[in-house]
């Protein structure tokens, strides 16, 4: 359980970055939308480029401390100084812009160094999949309370605090303590995990990425999580914009909905747990997919004149639907990492799970890039203070990044699913060891 309370932390530096950050540079520093996604697509480029060295170097680590540790522990530093400099406001004009990008690339530099090797260890803290299923039930479950730190809480604080650039910085620094803190109890927690020994590997690392390209239930499972990403990134870059100009709820209306989905799906993980004991992992990602899919469509026909009651039943179906695409993901990875580990003998455990973070950076870059360019050309007019009255062809574009980006997305993803094949025999449970007798 220790382990997976850090995934509070990163994923708190997700939800804050992704549903945040562009609304933040729009709203509270007046840049252009097209500016706002060009800065986290650069951001993002440079973050998947140090995934990759990440995770090669923490595969080939030797320290006291194991292969993972020491690098867990620079993220956690690293993570909570980026997010407090974050929305720190500092510099004015031209000078602004160069301080964001920098505490943009601490931040992700942090998230990185803590995430990867993180994610690294379950294939090797067991061999078998309904253990791995355990531990990511746990994860899940702090992923959800992540949801209503970085999903609803900061948007609540922003509210509270009238939207003013005070508010925004205060927020930055209660996510900060608490990201660091989560992160560091993950430190402290798994100093008793085992870890599996290694010896120095043969092969180089074009060896690792011949291995990881012919892990084809691997590459089906990273095509998935990446049409996952997508619409999860389009969703947190619109949902404020959504909020305010489609619904006229701001704010407060992104964190009751986030508060209706974190609740709802953190009380969820024990009920998809139980549901992956009776039927196979692809098949209940599929149906809780396109429970998304639906859910991401319905907001083509919200208004301002929806209920309360409609609008936090949308949150608990879209928390509840959430929670068992991204259990029942998490834990096939573990499950195509260890297979790939049985065919080649090669034990990149890091490497893969930085291509995994790649891939989820490069969505994260893309999606809101592309909205940022979408609403521009739309017409979105950017501005501090009030918010302004925008056109129709602007409101148009928002209702379309918030449902139908989505919703093709999670199709996608469904698809992609058709082709997720695992071997029967790696997918049994390890055999009990011998008992010696004396």
């Amino acid at each position: 359980m220790g382990w997976a309370f850090g995934s509070a932390g990163s994923t708190t530096v997700l939800y804050v970055v992704n549903v945040i950050l562009m609304y933040y540079l729009v709203t509270a520093t007046g840049m252009d939308p097209a500016l706002a996604g060009s800065f986290m697509l650069a951001g993002r480029i440079y973050d998947g480029i140090a995934d990759l060295l990440i995770g090669q170097g923490s595969d080939r680590t030797r320290s006291r401390w194991g292969r993972r540790r020491p690098w867990m522990a620079a993220g956690a530093l690293l993570s909570g100084l980026g997010m407090a400099w974050l929305f720190s406001g500092s510099g004015a004009g031209g000078s602004q812009a160069v301080m964001v990008m920098g505490a943009l690339l601490l931040t992700f530099t942090g998230y990185s160094a803590f995430a990867i090797p993180s994610s690294a260890m379950p294939a090797e803290i067991t061999d078998s999949p309904q253990e791995r299923t355990s531990l990511m039930a746990w994860r899940t479950f702090f992923i959800q309370l992540a949801a209503l730190a970085g999903g609803a809480l900061a948007p609540a604080m922003i509210a509270w605090g009238g939207s003013s650039a005070d508010a925004f910085a205060r927020m930055g620094y209660c996510m900060a303590a608490f990201i660091f803190v989560s992160m560091a109890v993950a430190v402290v927690a798994t100093g008793g995990l085992r870890e599996r020994p290694v010896e120095h590997e043969r092969g180089s690392a074009l060896a690792g990425f011949a291995q990881l390209f012919a892990n084809r239930p691997f590459i089906v499972l990273l095509g998935v999580k990446f049409c996952g990403f997508i619409a999860s990134a389009a969703v947190g870059a619109t949902g404020l914009f959504f909020m305010r100009d489609i619904l006229a709820r701001g704010e407060t209306g992104m964190a009751q909905f986030a508060l209706a989905s974190g609740v709802v799906g953190t009380m969820s993980v024990p009920l998809w747990r139980q549901i992956a004991r009776f039927a196979p992992k692809p098949v209940i990602c599929a149906a809780a997919l396109v429970l998304s899919a639906a859910i991401s469509l319905s907001w083509l026909a919200a208004s301002p004149a929806e209920g309360d009651a409609l609008f936090l039943l949308r949150g608990g179906f879209a928390g509840f639907a959430t929670t068992g695409t991204l259990l029942m993901t998490l834990s096939m990875l573990p499950d195509t990492i260890a297979f790939g580990v049985r065919r080649s003998g090669l034990r990149k455990e890091g490497l893969y799970a930085a291509f995994f973070e790649f891939f989820q950076k490069a969505a994260f870059a893309l999606a809101p890039f592309l909205v940022g360019l979408f609403l521009q050309a739309s017409g979105y007019r950017s501005g501090t203070g009030a918010a302004l009255v925008q056109s129709e062809a602007a409101r148009e574009a928002v209702r379309l990044s918030m449902a139908l980006i989505p919703a093709v997305a999670q199709v996608a993803g469904i698809v992609l699913l058709l082709f997720y094949r695992m071997p029967a025999e790696n997918l049994a449970e390890p055999a009990p060891a011998p008992h010696e007798e004396n």
